[in-house]
């Protein structure tokens, strides 16, 4: 496929190297000549120096024989033209990342696709969400209801104390099968796991599991479940705003940030919230509005380095859980290391949601989650597919790729090696970032 991503900042570079590793033919567009030059010389993809809004540079990069145009640049306006631009030059479908609140809404969304842009993305919108589901289950590192919830899966920093720690996949006890373990976070890699493959003190373990048996996995890992009351927030900027629109009355909340127009925003929109101007990194403030009985902290602002010291400050505090949004990924694997229990990264969000485009442009899909080093997308099986053809044990998936759950007439099962996918099931399958195209043979 051809994509062509506008917009040579950090979120659009991201998209096209995880878009290029995935075997597309991918065309980064900017205007920072030095920085596209870096690109091209070390990226496995195309970089075009010209303006989206300039219908000539479009076609001159080939978007009238693109099969999806993304735009992400810093402007809202911007992405939202130079979609339609796109979509009159001939691209099959196009992408706009939004800022404002109020597009993010479904009267929006079907006049945006009258006007030629198919999927709009709000990446702090998705960043809320994400926090959401971590607060109300604080004992996990992903949480992820696939169609509306009929199947989960969980991923679970396993401790030392965890029942299954130190244990082969093999000697693992699942009879009745109560969940199946789909993947393992090592360090930096992800494992695809098998029967001999061991799960080791703290790895991440992407559990697929019932709604009803997810009570079952922190005795499993060894986590403790903590009961959420208070939580203090530092930056009060869209994410935090966002976020606020969601749990708004159900706790106990204090926002602090040093801008004053963004702590009056948030003070008039949401009474119920404690709003402070203060610096984040302020400790005595931060004694002085409770930080001490706080069950969690939520490190929201601009800046990663802040956000990563802001939890380590609200560790030594004793409070009970944290969150830091980090958008150089670079730092994860040291945030992880610094004990924060949950990382928000707005561009595997995004990466996320394009992959979806990408997917539903082949076969029929209902989401795609990108975890960095792995990703998680839900497909519809087709009666005509390689998946419908044999059960699980004798389709020969690649070492890369793996099943973990199928949702059958709204019902989520676990799969196993006997399981046969049937026409229809929406199966959950975790693979390999570059074994999309592999992904594809079996669906097709």
């Amino acid at each position: 496929m051809k994509i062509i991503v506008a917009g040579d900042g950090e979120t659009g570079t991201h998209m096209a190297r995880t878009l290029s590793v995935e075997g597309q033919d991918v065309v980064l567009m900017g205007t920072d000549r030095e920085h596209l030059a870096e690109l091209d010389a070390s990226g496995n993809f195309i970089t075009f120096e010209g303006s989206p809004m300039s219908r000539s540079n479009l076609l001159q990069c080939g978007a009238d024989g693109a099969d999806m145009f993304v735009a992400v640049t810093p402007d809202e306006t911007v992405n939202l033209i130079s979609c339609q631009l796109a979509k009159d030059c001939g691209a099959l479908k196009c992408v706009a990342r939004i800022d404002n609140p109020d597009f993010d809404s479904d009267s929006n969304r079907s006049l945006f696709l009258r006007m030629g842009i198919d999927m709009t993305i709000y990446p702090e919108k998705l960043a809320a969400v994400e926090i959401l589901h971590f607060i109300r289950h604080n004992w996990v590192s992903d949480w992820i209801e696939l169609h509306q919830g009929a199947l989960i899966i969980a991923g679970v920093k396993m401790q030392p104390d965890g029942a299954l720690c130190g244990k082969s996949l093999n000697e693992v006890p699942n009879n009745p099968r109560l969940f199946h373990v789909s993947a393992i976070r090592r360090g930096t890699s992800v494992i695809i796991p098998r029967g001999d493959d061991k799960l080791l003190e703290g790895d991440t373990i992407y559990f697929s599991v019932l709604p009803g048996n997810c009570d079952i996995l922190p005795e499993l890992c060894g986590k403790k479940v903590r009961r959420t009351k208070k939580i203090m927030i530092s930056g009060a900027g869209r994410v935090t705003e966002n976020l606020l629109e969601l749990i708004s009355g159900q706790y106990d909340v204090t926002v602090i940030d040093p801008d004053k127009d963004r702590c009056g925003v948030i003070a008039s929109r949401f009474p119920d919230v404690v709003t402070v101007n203060s610096r984040v990194n302020d400790i005595i403030t931060l004694e002085e509005e409770g930080i001490d009985q706080c069950d969690m902290f939520l490190a929201l602002t601009g800046s990663s380095e802040k956000n990563i010291v802001s939890c380590m400050v609200a560790r030594e505090h004793r409070v009970g859980k944290t969150v830091a949004r980090i958008e150089e990924l670079q730092y994860m694997p040291e945030a992880e290391n610094l004990a924060i229990d949950k990382i928000i990264n707005k561009k595997l969000l995004n990466s996320g949601k394009i992959l979806s485009v990408l997917l539903d442009c082949n076969m029929a899909t209902a989401q795609c989650i990108s975890l960095g080093t792995a990703e998680i997308t839900e497909i519809i099986a087709t009666a005509d597919s390689k998946i419908v053809s044999a059960p699980v044990a004798e389709l020969s998936l690649p070492r890369d790729i793996t099943v973990g759950g199928i949702i059958r007439d709204r019902t989520g099962i676990l799969a196993e090696g006997r399981t046969r996918i049937m026409p229809g099931d929406h199966v959950v399958v975790f693979y390999m970032p570059g074994s999309l195209p592999k992904l594809s043979r079996f669906f097709r």
